[in-house]
C-alpha cells in the first residue's frame, strides 16, 4: 500500500464500491477499508446503478446486467396487497380493485413528486435543514416549500389516507426510519419516485454485482485494506493518521461514507443523528415458502397502517423495541429471506436508563421480525432453519476510531444511493 491517499473509503456495499472506483478513475489515490463489524446480510437487490455510473465504470465490460426488481409490494393488515410497478400507468390498473379514487391519481402524482425533485434540485438538503442557492425563481420556492414540509401532508393531498398512502409512507419513509409527520420528510418522496430509485439485481447468469464492483475497483487501482481503521486523528496538516488491525500505518485527506450503514458499523454518528439503527435479518429456511403475492423477485413491505412508522419511531426515540415495526424483506436466489428495518434504537433505556444492546435484546428483536413476517407468510416459523441477526447501531464502549479525524464526509440515506455517492464524492474531490 502507499503512504498517504487522497481518500479512505470505509465500507464494503455498492455505493462505497462504486465511489471508490469513480474516485480513483478520476485520478485520486483511494484505499478501501473494510468495516470491524461483520458484513450484514447482502439482500439480492442493491441501488440502482444509473447510466452516468455505468459508464464511468466500463460495468459492461465486467460481466455484469441488471434489471429491476419486480416490484414494491406492500403487505398490509386483513391480507389487503398494495403493489406498485416502474410504469404508473401499469400501477393505477393494478391498484383499481383497492382504492379507485386514489388509483386514477396515481400517474399524475408520480409525475409530480417527479417534477418536485427536478425543481428543488438546486437546493441542497440534509433531509431537514435546506441552503439555499442566491438566485431562485417563484417556482423553485414554490417545490422547496412543499419539499421541506411533512411527507404525510404531501400524500393526504392526493391520496388521501389508506393503502396506498400506507403503501407510499412504508416504501419511501422505511430506508430513513422516518415517520412522515417531521419537517423535511417530504423531501424524500421525490427521490423514491426518481427512476434511480428503484432497486435492481443481477440478472440471471449474470456475475454477482459486488464481485463485478470489487474487480471495477481492481482495476480503477482503489488499494483495499486487509483490516478495518482501529484509530484515526487529524495531524497538523490536512492529513488523517491511520492506523490499522494489523498495525500499519497510513494517511488520508479525506475520510467518506457513502453510507450510514457504513459509519455506524464502524461506531461513527454524524452530529445530531436521532436514536433510530437499522437491523438486517437473514432467514436460511428448510423447503420453499410461497409468498402472499407470489412474486420472488420483489421487495416487501410489512405494515398495518401508517401509525406503524409513527409508533415504531416513537418507540426507537424513546429507546424501546416496538412490537410491531416496518419490515422489508426480499427473497434470495437460494430461497432465503433477508428482511430489515430502521425502526429500532441505537440505545436502549430501561427505568430512565439508557443501555447498550445485548445478546438478550438481539434475540427479542429477531423474535419481533419473524412475528411480522409469520404474520404474512403462511408457514414461515416452521420452516427458519437459520437466523442470523446485524444491528447497526453507534458502538458507546468508549471512543470511537473517527472521533479525533478530520475532513469526514458521511452521505445520508438515500433511495438513489449510488448516485448519490458517485456525485458526492465528485464534489469532494472538486473541492479540494
Amino acid at each position: 500500500m502507499a503512504a498517504n491517499y487522497d481518500l479512505l473509503v470505509v465500507g464494503e456495499d455498492a455505493p462505497s464500491l462504486c465511489a471508490a472506483a469513480a474516485a480513483a478513475k478520476a485520478g485520486a489515490s483511494v484505499l478501501l477499508a473494510p468495516t470491524r463489524k461483520a458484513p450484514a446480510p447482502r439482500a439480492p437487490s442493491v441501488c440502482d446503478i444509473p447510466n452516468f455510473v455505468w459508464r464511468r465504470l466500463e460495468l459492461q465490460d465486467y460481466g455484469l446486467q441488471l434489471e429491476p426488481i419486480s416490484a414494491r409490494i406492500t403487505l398490509l393488515e386483513d391480507g389487503v396487497t398494495a403493489s406498485s410497478q416502474r410504469s404508473p400507468e401499469d400501477t393505477a390498473d393494478a391498484l383499481v380493485d383497492i382504492d379507485e379514487d386514489a388509483a386514477a391519481l396515481w400517474p399524475a402524482f408520480v409525475e409530480e413528486m417527479r417534477a418536485l425533485g427536478v425543481d428543488a434540485a438546486g437546493v441542497e438538503t440534509d433531509g431537514v435543514s435546506c441552503a439555499l442557492p442566491d438566485v431562485m425563481d417563484i417556482g423553485v420556492l414554490s417545490a422547496l416549500g412543499r419539499a421541506s414540509g411533512a411527507a404525510s401532508e404531501l400524500l393526504d393531498d392526493y391520496l388521501n389516507g389508506g393503502p396506498l398512502s400506507a403503501h407510499v409512507s412504508a416504501h419511501a419513509l422505511s430506508l430513513s426510519g422516518q415517520s412522515g409527520e417531521e419537517a423535511g420528510s417530504a423531501l424524500v418522496l421525490p427521490e423514491f419516485f426518481d427512476e434511480h430509485g428503484w432497486r435492481v439485481r443481477a440478472a440471471p447468469g449474470s456475475r454477482s454485482v459486488f464481485g463485478a464492483l470489487r474487480r471495477v475497483c481492481d482495476a480503477a487501482g482503489v488499494e483495499t485494506a486487509p483490516k478495518a481503521v482501529l484509530e484515526a486523528h487529524a495531524d497538523s496538516g490536512r492529513y488523517n493518521n491511520l492506523v490499522f488491525g494489523d498495525e500499519v500505518k497510513r494517511k488520508a485527506r479525506r475520510i467518506f461514507f457513502a453510507t450510514p450503514d457504513a459509519a455506524e458499523a464502524v461506531g461513527y454518528a454524524a452530529p445530531g443523528a436521532y436514536n433510530g439503527a437499522r437491523a438486517v435479518l437473514r432467514l436460511s429456511l428448510r423447503g420453499e415458502i410461497e409468498l402472499p403475492a407470489g412474486d420472488e423477485h420483489a421487495l416487501f413491505q410489512i405494515i398495518d397502517s401508517a401509525a406503524d412508522l409513527r409508533e415504531a419511531r416513537d418507540a426507537a426515540l424513546d429507546g424501546r423495541l416496538s412490537d410491531r415495526p416496518p419490515v422489508a424483506f426480499e427473497m434470495t436466489d437460494k430461497g432465503d429471506i433477508i428482511a430489515y428495518t430502521s425502526f429500532v434504537p441505537k440505545r436502549l433505556r430501561d427505568d430512565d436508563e439508557w443501555r447498550d444492546w445485548t445478546g438478550q435484546d438481539r434475540q427479542a428483536l429477531t423474535k419481533v421480525i419473524i412475528d411480522r413476517l409469520a404474520s404474512r407468510i403462511d408457514g414461515l416459523r416452521d420452516r427458519v432453519r437459520r437466523r442470523e441477526l446485524v444491528v447497526f447501531a453507534e458502538e458507546q464502549d468508549g471512543a470511537g476510531p473517527f472521533d479525533n479525524a478530520q475532513n469526514i464526509v458521511l452521505q445520508p440515506k438515500r433511495h438513489n444511493a449510488v448516485a448519490a455517492a458517485v456525485s458526492l464524492v465528485d464534489k469532494v474531490l472538486a473541492d479540494e
